[in-house]
């Protein structure tokens, strides 16, 4: 899945275009380096809070503040009674992750958002947790709590960069220094199988204090977390390793960032090469149980290609965490595409289009979202493991899904190792951040409905004219991109790479950039089919019956079943040359939430028919919350044609994502 990186170099100010493949010399740098031994990277973590969502993205932040974020303390025991901050010795999950996972993404949403009513919420997560800090440097309600800890200090380097609070590179080396002594005898795998498992979270932060201070004991604790880390390279590629319960999808997920941060510090061509090997399509575990919205399917084990097999809320914002981290350290523009997939898709998927719900997993074909046995050997059996609920499925991901959205948002710009700025992934925001030799500080405002439309609009605001690379990264699915700075358009414009812009920028400069969207058709199971339009991936638009089982807070939130008002056995008429005939409608404006079926601003109108082959159409007797597999395709198709709608799968509380199909 790897893509070339093209750096392009227009000097426009003097009215010259040329091609180049090499990066100009390092001038100073704003936003911290790789201090050697470590390999250097193409791009570099901006400070949470430079890049703020605007629009219906902004919106779904909104939400969160509103929904499950700005109330999980009142919800969830384990969080608003947890050990971290009531030191209450409970012990269990009170003393365990479920608190730092949601201060991790209160956190983070209260930075990106600026907003003052969640940084009070939040401070007692820090302050806290500061105070709890021991004399030999350890922390929190239990001692070497390895894996749990990760996710604090995770959070704490976060709150650092928004605050600069001089409190945290303190308790950061103190505790590093704890580990250093600690871990020789008490490794990860003593604490857990999750603290093996999930290392390279220890990793990412030790690695962060060293770039900001250079201490070479630093780097002893990197190369001791590398060998107590899961192999996570040699199981990606071969299914071997010595590992800790790997095929635990939150675990595969988490453990993506591993080889790029292992290679950080080795140099080793297997660490570079191991993010790659998780998902080459004709890799093991892609050919296994890869998905159309660019997870694969675990339930909570990893499972296999059909069409009803779950993923895991946990897992998508655990991959979106991880590939952000990828592709500044891989300069992999294929990894953008991927984080877009998920993040679009997946992940609105996961939530209720207000934001009071969760579901616990997400099926590509679920027609319906109802308590009934799943068959899943976790969380399978009236659990609400697919019903939008604050309470779905075991309690982990309502206390994870909270930093999704937020890392998304903060993820989609990055720095240049020379002093520019990159876009990582679209969509309507803004980015405020030093660029250039004397660090001169900028704003770019992005004008987009990415990804529902193809037009997005960069407008530069900085006091006086400063020269610096812009990169915008062009996704691998747009055969025909185009750019435009102010009226001048540019030229060998590569899909899959970065696309360098050095120029001197003036205040109100303008990129103009087009991605067109092409309608594409996939095969999965049972040569099922799948349409994508851009980073969207669409589903059948079914109408919906809703029904409210339960109330929490007064009302205020509520389990959810929705069955299908409307039938679902359909197929989709493909050309000879197995392509669709689509037309796409668009809205006028993207709405504010666009992830509900009422409000879904593209619709696609395709050709279909009804098929009951194979009992299609209809629900498993043995698992009834599940539907039955598609035939295998083509199919006979000696019945009358329709015209079907599909939107994006976000959009969907529920779906059919996977036909069956016959040639027109």
């Amino acid at each position: 899945m790897r893509c070339s990186l093209i750096a392009l170099s227009i000097r426009l100010a003097a009215g010259v275009f040329c091609l180049g493949l090499v990066r100009p010399a390092l001038a100073a740098e704003h936003y911290p380096l790789n201090r050697a031994p470590l390999q250097p990277q193409p791009y570099i973590r901006l400070p949470i809070g430079s890049v703020r969502a605007k629009s219906w993205l902004e919106h779904q932040l909104d939400l969160q503040k509103q929904g499950l974020t700005g109330h999980a303390e009142e919800l969830y025991e384990d969080i608003g009674s947890s050990d971290w901050i009531m030191d209450a010795k409970r012990g269990g999950q009170f003393a365990w992750e479920r608190g730092p996972y949601y201060a991790r993404g209160l956190i983070a949403l209260a930075y990106v958002l600026d907003d003052q009513d969640l940084k009070k919420k939040a401070q007692k997560w820090i302050d806290r947790v500061i105070e709890s800090q021991r004399e030999d440097g350890d922390f929190g309600p239990k001692s070497r709590n390895w894996w749990a800890n990760m996710i604090v200090i995770h959070y704490m380097r976060d709150y650092y960069e928004a605050t600069r609070d001089e409190r945290i590179p303190l308790f950061l080396e103190k505790y590093f220094r704890f580990q250093l002594n600690t871990l020789p005898s008490h490794g990860l795998a003593a604490d857990s199988k999750w603290a093996k498992a999930r290392g390279a979270d220890n990793l990412e932060i030790v690695l962060w204090l060293y770039n900001r201070k250079g201490d070479a004991w630093l780097m002893d604790l990197a190369r001791l977390l590398v060998v107590q880390t899961n192999e996570w390279h040699e199981f990606y590629a071969t299914g071997r390793g010595n590992n800790a319960f790997p095929k635990h999808i939150v675990n595969l997920m988490q453990g993506l960032k591993a080889p790029p941060l292992m290679y950080l510090v080795s140099g080793d061509a297997r660490h570079k090469r191991g993010y790659d090997s998780a998902f080459a399509e004709d890799g093991w575990i892609w050919k296994r149980c890869g998905r159309i919205d660019g997870m694969v399917s675990g339930t909570e084990l990893l499972t296999d290609r059909s069409t009803t097999q779950g993923t895991e809320l946990c897992a998508i914002v655990e991959r979106i965490l991880s590939s952000s981290i990828a592709i500044r350290i891989l300069g992999d523009p294929a990894i953008g595409d991927q984080l877009e997939r998920v993040a679009y898709n997946a992940l609105p998927a996961s939530l209720a289009y207000d934001l009071k719900g969760i579901r616990y997993y997400i099926l590509p074909n679920q027609p319906k979202c109802s308590n009934e046995p799943l068959g899943f050997k976790q969380n399978g059996r009236y659990e609400n493991s697919i019903c939008p609920s604050p309470h779905s499925g075991y309690g982990c991901c309502r206390s994870n899904f909270h930093v999704g959205w937020p890392e998304f948002v903060h993820s989609m710009w990055m720095a240049t190792a020379d002093n520019g700025l990159a876009v990582a992934a679209y969509g309507p925001n803004r980015v405020t951040a030093k660029v250039g030799r004397e660090g001169s500080v900028v704003t770019i405002d992005q004008q987009t409905d990415y990804p529902f439309q193809i037009n997005s609009t960069l407008t530069i605001t900085t006091t006086e004219p400063v020269d610096f690379p812009l990169e915008l990264r062009i996704p691998g699915w747009c055969t025909k991109p185009s750019v435009r700075v102010n009226s001048e358009p540019l030229e060998a414009i590569k899909p899959c790479s970065f696309l360098r812009i050095k120029r001197r920028w003036n205040n109100g400069d303008k990129v103009h950039i087009r991605f067109p969207m092409p309608t594409k058709v996939s095969r999965w199971k049972n040569e099922s089919v799948a349409v994508t339009r851009g980073p969207l991936v669409f589903s059948l638009l079914i109408g919906e019956d809703w029904k409210s089982t339960r109330d929490f807070l007064n009302g205020q939130f509520q389990t959810r079943e929705i069955r299908p008002a409307g039938q679902w056995n359909y197929g989709l008429l493909l050309t000879e040359e197995d392509k669709v005939s689509a037309e796409a409608t668009m809205a006028e404006s993207v709405p504010l939430q666009p992830f509900r079926a009422d409000n879904a601003p593209v619709q696609l109108t395709l050709k279909a028919f009804k098929t009951s082959k194979d009992g299609w159409g209809t629900f498993r007797n043995d698992f009834p919350a599940r539907a039955v597999e598609p035939p295998v395709s083509p199919v006979e198709f000696d019945g009358d044609q329709e015209e079907i709608t599909l939107i994006p799968y976000g959009s969907t509380e529920i779906r059919i994502t996977l036909f069956p199909w016959t040639r027109n």
